[in-house]
C-alpha cells in the first residue's frame, strides 16, 4: 500500500479514536491528534465532536496562527479536564509550539511516564471511569455485534 491510497481523513479520525480511549481512560493527560491542513478542518470536526462527546473528553482546535500560511498546519489537543487544556495553553502563551518545541509538552502529554523513576511504585487510580469501546463498535462493527456475547 502506498500513502496515497491511505484515506486521510480515516486516518486522522482513527487516530482521534485511539488517543480518545487513552485521554478517557486517563492513560495520557492529553494528546495531540495528527497534523492536518487547515483545509481539512470541516471535513474532520463532525465526526472528532461525535467521538468526543461519546468518550466524555474535549477537543481544542489549534489552528497554528504562529506557522507561516503557506506551510500551516493544525491539530486538536484532545484532552479530558480543563486544567490540562490551561497548561497547554499556558505553554503556546510562552510562545512554544508542539511542531518545534515538542520536548515543552513531553509531561503534558504523559511521555516518559512507564519507565520514569519509581513507575513500580504508581498505584493506578482512575479520577473518573468512562466506557471507551462503544465509539470504536460504532465506526467498525455491526449494530448488536458489541459487547460480544459471552458462549
Amino acid at each position: 500500500m502506498t500513502v496515497s491510497e491511505i484515506d486521510r481523513r480515516s486516518f486522522i479520525i482513527g487516530m482521534v479514536t485511539a488517543f480518545a480511549e487513552c485521554i478517557a481512560s486517563e492513560c495520557k493527560r492529553a494528546a495531540f491528534s495528527p497534523p492536518f491542513y487547515p483545509a481539512d478542518y470541516e471535513a474532520l470536526i463532525p465526526e472528532a465532536e461525535r467521538i468526543a462527546e461519546e468518550q466524555g473528553i474535549h477537543l481544542w482546535y489549534e489552528e497554528s496562527l504562529d506557522i507561516p500560511e503557506a506551510s500551516r498546519l493544525n491539530w486538536f489537543v484532545i484532552y479530558k479536564f480543563p486544567e490540562v487544556l490551561q497548561e497547554y495553553r499556558k505553554l503556546r502563551n510562552k510562545g512554544f509550539n508542539p511542531a518545534w518545541n515538542l520536548d515543552k509538552f513531553s509531561d503534558l502529554l504523559s511521555y516518559g511516564m512507564v519507565w520514569g523513576e519509581h513507575a513500580d511504585k504508581v498505584i493506578p487510580n482512575m479520577r473518573e471511569k468512562r466506557g471507551t469501546m462503544d465509539t470504536v463498535a460504532r465506526i467498525l462493527l455491526r449494530p448488536g455485534d458489541w459487547p460480544v456475547p459471552k458462549p
